[in-house]
């Protein structure tokens, strides 16, 4: 499947969707609320109408059975662009683990398989102009609608929709970005950035873990919690309610740690799901003066400390290779990190940019571990493919970085 103009835009529009919030409201007062929703313990098949196969049906999971059979014709029709350093720009089929990378992957393995991008765009009605999973030559869109028939089936329903969450996602093992835009338009561009890790079977670690504000608008949490969701059975709420304490205030503009910035889920289970329930998240403003959850620091004023270094090397890279979707084109990339002040107030861009980067380890930046054509992260350019023209990105912008 070669990389598609469209494509770059739809991805970036499920970035938020797929892993994205379920309630429209942003505020619960009660303690006391269920983050697992259904009634049966110990994770047992539900009987909700969700996985499970409805109401007193019995889950048969065959999902990844399904796939390895479908497995070697879907790599031979999509692998050359969608393999990392494809010119696709989307490494859904990512070896080793090539089951893993298509669970992960936003958009693909969806509750309703009439909205994944396997049904709705990889086909020669969908606008894409690469090869088609329905393709005389190729013919695979009935075995791969059955495969997602099988995935989906095998997805809990949400927690309480009452309550604020997201909905469960597949995490990828390596770094994770959920926006909570779909909570509300006054929370467009703010996300919660991780990276999981596989522990043992059944736990993993979500390590550095952050929430990145915006200038726009910063955000009030109140204990939130994971919840791990196996395939066919209820989902199970993080057994030491590692957040229970939490209420924090995060101003604009910000990059902080959630909490301790880490948490390890031993109720974890092979291909399970991830969830994130909030007791209470609203917007908020330090001009209001309560407090906060702490800051992304800068120069004199709240600016950078190395504007003449940003100007010289990061900023012609940034206007070349981001600007399109970050500086207005798109409006969720532009609320993550809002380039728009790039040629008219660089020192403004400068601040929002070094909210994604790290000054102890530049090579661990988010702006280059999401961009990086040899990696598996869910973003919508990475480079066609082209890893020279990254590295030459990464250390023009690493120049600043050191300096900064």
């Amino acid at each position: 499947m070669a990389r598609n103009s469209s494509l770059t835009l739809l991805l970036t529009g499920l970035l938020a969707s797929a892993t994205g919030l379920g309630t429209a409201g942003t505020g619960c007062g009660d303690s006391g609320f269920n983050l697992t929703g259904g009634g049966n313990e110990g994770g047992s098949p539900s009987s909700n109408g969700g996985a499970g196969g409805g109401e007193g049906g019995t889950f048969v999971d065959n999902g990844a059975e399904l796939f390895a059979a479908l497995e070697p014709d879907l790599v031979a029709a999509c692998g050359a662009c969608h393999e990392p350093g494809g010119i696709g720009d989307a490494p859904f089929i990512a070896p080793p683990d090539r089951y893993q990378s298509i669970l992960s992957w936003p958009g693909i393995v969806v509750k309703n398989p009439d909205e994944s991008l396997f049904v709705t765009y990889a086909v020669m009605s969908g606008g894409h102009s690469g090869t088609n999973l329905d393709a005389p030559n190729i013919d695979l869109a009935d075995r791969v609608r059955e495969w997602l028939d099988a995935e989906a089936a095998a997805i809990s329903d949400p927690i309480e929709e009452e309550e604020p969450h997201v909905d469960p996602i597949t995490p990828i093992l390596g770094f994770n970005a959920i926006y909570l835009t779909p909570l509300g338009d006054d929370l467009e561009g703010i996300a919660i950035t991780f990276s999981a890790e596989l522990l043992t079977e059944n736990s993993i670690k979500l390590n550095n873990l952050q929430i990145h504000t915006t200038s726009a608008t910063g955000v009030h949490i109140v204990h939130p919690v994971f919840a791990v969701y196996p395939k066919g059975k209820d989902g199970s709420a993080d057994p030491v309610d590692s957040f229970a304490g939490l209420d924090e205030r995060y101003g604009e503009n910000t990059s902080s740690d959630l909490g301790v910035g880490l948490v390890i889920l031993t109720n974890w289970e092979p291909e399970a799901k991830l969830g994130i329930g909030f007791e209470l998240i609203e917007p908020y403003s330090d001009a209001s003066g309560e407090g906060g959850g702490g800051g992304g620091g800068g120069g004199p004023g709240g600016g950078c400390n190395a504007l003449a270094e940003f100007e010289a090397n990061a900023k012609p890279q940034f206007d070349q290779r981001c600007f399109s979707c970050h500086g207005g084109g798109n409006g969720q990339a532009t609320a993550a990190v809002d380039m728009s002040d790039l040629d008219t107030n660089p020192d403004a861009a400068c601040v929002q940019i070094r909210n994604r980067v790290n000054l102890d380890t530049p090579a661990q930046s988010q702006i280059f571990i999401t961009t990086d054509p040899g990696g598996n992260a869910a973003h919508p350019f990475k480079f066609g493919g082209n890893a020279g023209q990254f590295n030459t990105f990464r250390d023009a912008v690493t120049t600043w970085i050191e300096a900064e």
